[in-house]
């Protein structure tokens, strides 16, 4: 019998996937109609075996065919393998993929009865699913399409995968992939889809994509690589040139895929190109976009911002596409709607309205004076870039009260550091106090435009809820509270005396039992507060804490001083029950099981939290869960945040701890430039208290122990944190600056021989979210060592040692306090601080630091022997930086802090 002759051809391009390579050879071969296809796989001068791989299948199977190339990327190996196939249709798998056992089957019976172009089947992905926007013709059964315009979203599909093509037609049209490009599909797929005249839409999974945990392919730097850009727009420039030959209704569903397909590169292109570039893009944008109807190119962008580009190309203003900021700077109101303060026709008015204005409230504080109280927070207005104050005035109005108090610009150094564009997004505007009315009022954001006014609701923040405490000046309670579920609102009481008081707590008891027989959350915990605050009323608790497993930081060591210093004072320490750090506060008493039902009692009449790292994270009991809290209990315990910090801040840390975000009550640290960093520009002003960390008190040199300490810092990128379980490492360890530099450190042979004439031992210990990945470079060698966290503190790593090295770490200031040599290892500068999100703050290491800067592993090895042969002892210029630098050098920083904590007022219940 004579086999049936091959219908369908099935390429494969190939390039170092020797994980993955087997499972999708083996998908291919469990193909139900797998005799009747040509299988023909391209190896694309892969590196990693992959190659033998294919091969080895070729040779299995008479109907598959190996070829190889030298790299030239995917469009080049397809189109060799195009240029060979000789059956009716040809179907596209890539190298990583999975197809379902009847995918082609399904594919090639919907082509064949409906004599399509092409066939289309459904894609899933895994291990996560997408919701891709062309799968939307799906899960409505089988059917044929005339056209593409009858599921015009099919579009958006530019891969050629998951499909099966007439190859007839698409030779026909002379379709190949374009070589040397990324999207190189697309100029194969999306012609084929608008040429097409029959498309026989399949509603069965026929393809399965695998998303890879750590990638550094296209899509995922998208809009980071400038060669996109440019090669996205070589393809909108070969697909614009197809319009001539199409139908009016074929040329729309093109011009819906032109406009939404670059509109994320149009926007961003004036953050990473120059003029003589950004002129190149904008002309032939505005060749592109010149004929498109406003109108369709706002119904297909995103947002505003996606459409000021546009903009900018109807109206030939170069300015505007390469720096918005200085073009937009206010709005102005239209019928309650507000567009962009920018002169436009009336047909252009649809690419300048606002698509959306958010405004979140963060604090809430009394002035010195008492008479009024400043509200803070901010806002983004969509498009509307804010890298100078806006020119449209503005207006805080409390409904209710007959007020709009001035809205004054403020720049706001966190929002900067994500977005250059929200520098100047902060506001503030003070109320007064005599003008507010009692009852409940929302607060709304006026905008005062010269056509008239607009508003919008103001929202809450968790800094908001943080801070949600009742005020109180004079004979007036004022309440941040919320209604809905983000609706920013005031409670106001205008009653003085006692008369006033005793009025504010029935208030308080009605709104719990409320609350209570609603079964709101954490209503048996603010019932159980309401029945136990008589006994506990006039109880100043403290409840102190670091991560729910550690007593090693400025918090264990302000404890240890409160308990034998101030033994009356009602002082807690939560610590989880299987911490191996328990024994360290054995014999001090009031150590709380993080977790116990004595922890979340104590939680309920806390006047004080104080950690050493984020409140929320690791002081509230497991069970609590953390918005909840905020919204329906925090306002009632009404805790005072005292943040101890973990280090001495040197970095940009506003995105993390600006007072906009995190809300302390009071900011402890140890240097006047620290300190004034942080009252400035993390906008704590009075409330940093500049005292020294209390994990200095227990900073006394114990050297002479022959040791070098080695403690880099982590990097985001390349680990999965603890605390994000959901995130993801966008760099890959093995191959990294970070791995390569530990390599070549513990690997070099002149460290090795001066460790071992010396006497010393180089000891590594990594950030805890670090070491699983590090603990294999350590060598087996006695001039070698890893170091035990849980045997040996970190403090007492500190003090032992004779010689420290780190990149970017603080403990290098608790090492400059101790008077120990230092080295600043920063091998990856570059890739730390742009990559890695890290951004600088005053502090420079070389101006500034306590010890010198290698940039290689030669260099830190270097600079390693020369303390060797001094006996580890530091410099002059160094030890006179230290001394300039700390507030104080003595061992009485906790008292400090202490006394700080003690005088901060009570909370208004």
């Amino acid at each position: 019998m004579v086999d049936p002759a091959p219908q369908v051809t099935i390429i494969v391009p190939v390039y170092n996937v020797v994980d993955y390579l087997p499972e999708t050879l083996q998908s291919i071969e469990a193909q139900t109609v797998f005799g009747t296809c040509h299988v023909i796989l391209v190896d694309d001068g892969s590196t990693d075996g992959s190659d033998l791989l294919a091969k080895q299948f070729a040779a299995e199977h008479p109907n598959v065919t190996a070829l190889q190339q030298r790299n030239s990327g995917p469009g080049a190996a397809r189109n060799l393998a195009l240029d060979l196939a000789d059956t009716p249709y040809v179907a596209f798998v890539d190298s990583d993929d999975l197809l379902p056992p009847r995918a082609i089957e399904v594919l090639l019976k919907a082509i064949v009865t409906h004599k399509a172009s092409i066939a289309i089947g459904d894609m899933d992905t895994f291990p996560k699913p997408t919701a891709f926007l062309w799968k939307k013709p799906f899960g409505k059964g089988d059917r044929l399409l005339e056209t593409v315009v009858d599921a015009p979203d099919l579009i958006f599909d530019a891969g050629p995968c998951h499909k099966l093509y007439d190859l007839a037609q698409l030779r026909q049209h002379g379709l190949r992939f374009r070589e040397g490009v990324h999207f190189e599909d697309a100029f194969l797929a999306i012609p084929m889809l608008l040429k097409a005249e029959r498309i026989a839409l399949v509603d069965t999974v026929v393809y399965q994509y695998r998303k890879r945990a750590v990638s550094s392919s296209i899509m995922d730097n998208l809009f980071v690589r400038e060669q996109n850009f440019w090669d996205h727009l070589e393809l909108c420039e070969t697909l614009a040139d197809l319009r001539p030959d199409l139908d009016v209704f074929r040329r729309e569903v093109l011009e819906r895929w032109l406009v939404r397909s670059y509109q994320g590169f149009a926007m961003r292109a004036h953050t990473l190109f120059e003029d003589a570039d950004l002129w190149k893009i904008f002309e032939k944008c505005t060749r592109i976009y010149q004929d498109i109807d406003p109108s369709f190119i706002a119904n297909w962008t995103i947002d505003t911002r996606h459409r000021v580009p546009y903009l900018a190309f109807k109206l030939y203003d170069f300015e505007l596409f390469a720096r918005p900021w200085q073009r937009l700077r206010g709005v102005v109101a239209c019928g309650g709607d507000l567009h962009l303060d920018y002169p436009v026709t009336p047909a252009l008015l649809p690419l300048t309205k606002v698509t959306a204005v958010g405004v979140r409230l963060e604090q809430m504080r009394l002035a010195s004076s008492g008479e009024t109280l400043k509200v803070s927070g901010h806002l983004v207005v969509n498009g509307l870039p804010m890298r100078a104050p806006l020119d449209t005035p503005m207006g805080l109005r409390v409904r209710g009260s007959s007020l709009t108090a001035p809205v004054t610009a403020e720049r706001r150094a966190d929002l900067r550091a994500g977005d250059d564009d929200r520098e100047w997004s902060g506001f503030s505007a003070e109320l007064p106090l005599g003008k507010l009315r009692g009852g409940q009022h929302a607060l709304r954001l006026v905008f005062l435009t010269a056509t008239g006014q607009a508003s919008r609701q103001c929202l809450i923040s968790a800094a908001y809820l943080r801070d949600a405490t009742t005020k109180l000046a004079g004979n007036t309670r004022v309440l941040p509270t919320f209604s809905g579920r983000e609706n920013a609102e005031l409670l106001v009481q205008r009653k003085a005396g006692v008369a006033g008081q005793r009025r504010w707590r029935r208030l308080m008891l009605r709104k719990d039992l409320r609350h209570a027989a609603s079964r709101g959350p954490f209503w048996k915990q603010r019932l159980l507060r309401t029945l136990t605050a008589p006994l506990m009323s006039r109880r100043d608790v403290w409840l102190v804490g670091e991560r729910t497993d550690t007593a090693q930081d400025n918090s264990s060591h302000l404890f240890r001083h409160l308990r034998q210093v101030e033994r009356r004072r009602n002082v807690y320490y939560l610590l989880a029950k299987e911490s191996p750090d328990r024994h360290r506060l054995q014999g001090l008493g009031n150590v709380v099981t993080h977790g116990s039902f004595r922890h979340k009692f104590l939680m309920l009449h806390a006047t004080k939290l104080i950690n050493s790292y984020d409140i929320d994270s690791y002081m509230l009991p497991a069970s609590w869960e953390r918005s909840p809290f905020l919204k329906h209990l925090n306002w009632r315990i009404a805790p005072t945040r005292v943040f101890l910090d973990h280090g001495v801040i040197e970095k940009d840390v506003s995105a993390g701890v600006h007072r906009g975000r995190a809300s302390f009550d009071l900011f402890v640290t140890s240097a006047d430039r620290e300190a004034e960093y942080v009252a400035k520009d993390l906008d704590y002003g009075d409330m940093v208290a500049n005292t020294g960390l209390p994990r200095f008190d227990a900073l006394t040199p114990d050297r002479g122990h022959r040791r070098i300490l080695f403690m880099p810092t982590w990097r985001t990128y390349l680990v999965t944190p603890s605390y994000n379980k959901a995130a993801r490492p966008r760099v890959a360890f093995e191959g990294s600056a970070y791995q390569v530099f530990l390599a070549e450190l513990f690997g070099d042979e002149r460290l090795r021989q001066a460790l071992r004439q010396h006497g010393y031992t180089l000891e590594l210990l990594p950030h805890y979210e670090m070491r699983s990945l590090l603990a294999g470079l350590v060598p087996t060698d006695d001039c070698f060592a890893m170091a035990d966290q849980t045997s040996r503190t970190v403090q007492d790593a500190l003090r032992q040692c004779d010689l420290f090295i780190t990149d970017y770490s603080s403990t290098a200031c608790d090492v400059a306090y101790l008077g120990t040599p230092l080295i600043y290892a920063q091998f990856d500068a570059e890739e730390f601080w742009t990559i890695g999100g890290y951004k600088k703050g005053y502090f420079e290491h070389r101006e500034d630091g306590f010890g010198p800067v290698c940039e290689t592993a030669s260099e830190t090895v270097d600079a390693i022997i020369r303390y060797l042969e001094n006996g580890c002892v530091r410099e002059e210029e160094y030890t006179r930086r230290a001394t300039d630098f700390f507030v104080a050098q003595d061992r009485d920083n906790s008292q400090r802090v202490a006394t700080a904590i003690a005088a901060l007022p009570g909370p208004q219940r």
